[in-house]
């Protein structure tokens, strides 16, 4: 009786504690899924530097993305690095987005 005392607890906690790391796991696995099942050519139409300062001490981190307008009409924003950003793409620059690749690539 003792034993279930001591471990009960235990046992339940990393079953709780496995199954959220199952979920999240799945869920990123979904979420790499849909963005490689994803197909699109656009055109470059604007590129966004936000620079957001950090809470934990000095210094900013600043995310890149364009702003690529589809052939079917809709706008969809695509993240990238620094220096993708500044040299590879420009505005007015076609992209395209096959089906099974993360990113899309100059046409």
């Amino acid at each position: 009786m003792e034993k279930y005392v001591v471990f009960g607890p235990l046992v339940i906690f990393f079953a709780v504690f496995g199954l959220m790391i199952v979920l999240f796991l799945a869920t990123i696995f979904r979420l790499i899924g849909k963005a490689k099942k994803s197909a699109w050519r656009g055109v470059v139409i604007d590129k966004k530097a936000v620079e957001i300062v950090n809470d934990e001490g000095p210094g900013t981190t600043t995310y890149y993305s364009l702003v690529v307008k589809t052939d079917e009409g809709k706008e969809i924003k695509v993240g990238v690095s620094g220096m993708d950003f500044e040299k590879t793409y420009q505005i007015g620059d076609r992209l395209e987005k096959k089906s099974g690749e993360l990113r899309p690539h100059k046409v």
